[in-house]
């Protein structure tokens, strides 16, 4: 029990961190293109929170948030370019959240305090700082590669509405439903686990190396 509230308050500030600064991406690249949507409501925080989104942090270390209204169709007549990079700026911010957590974790030598790290040493309050940075290079990390998975309501679904014929386009938004079930039954089959394993433990291994 006590492990597991260790492991909340720790990780909850990550979470928050990568959900601020994806939606803050998307809303400051789509703004730059003036295709914000009027009805989106602000980015703040506890609006852009996505129940199912949100528990998917938490039992998997990886999930989505309620992205506000893109207008992607405008985004989609002005060219490609546009419209990707409003959909991968969110997984952009947390790449780069994600690689800057990491460098700070080893090069301040925090990770000697963290208690995911063997042989850690305990010490409040440098423990607890420690396992937030630790996770949000984690959360940062996962969350950047798990929203390029081309399945709605994930950013990587907005990629493919840039690319494939219009009459596609409102097939993918009709079965958005069916793409949260798919992505909560390839997470409980551990696929995606699997598939961005080998990718964030390069990363981190990366961030090990250049400090």
């Amino acid at each position: 029990m006590l492990e597991m509230m260790r492991n909340f308050f720790s990780l909850t500030p990550a979470i928050a961190v990568a959900i601020i600064s994806h939606e803050y991406s998307r809303f400051i690249t789509a703004k730059r293109f003036d295709a914000v949507k009027p009805e989106w409501g602000g980015p703040g925080f506890i609006r852009r929170i996505d129940p199912v989104g949100l528990l998917m942090y938490y039992f998997f270390k990886f999930g989505w948030s309620r992205p506000f209204p893109v207008n992607y169709w405008k985004l989609r007549k002005a060219g490609y370019f546009k419209g990707i990079l409003t959909a991968i700026s969110g997984s952009i911010a947390n790449f780069s959240i994600g690689l800057i957590a990491g460098l700070v974790f080893y090069l301040s030598g925090l990770h000697r305090y963290s208690t995911f790290m063997p042989e850690a040493v305990n010490s409040f309050p440098l423990s607890y700082i420690a396992d937030v940075v630790y996770w949000m290079m984690v959360i940062d990390l996962n969350t950047a590669l798990f929203n390029l998975i081309p399945i709605p309501p994930l950013d990587g679904a907005n990629i493919v509405t840039m690319i494939v014929p219009e009459n596609q386009v409102n097939w993918l938004v009709k079965y958005e439903l069916y793409g949260i079930l798919t992505l909560l039954v390839l997470s409980l089959m551990g696929i995606i686990q699997l598939v961005m394993w080998p990718i964030t433990q390069f990363i981190q291994l990366l961030a090990r190396l250049i400090a």
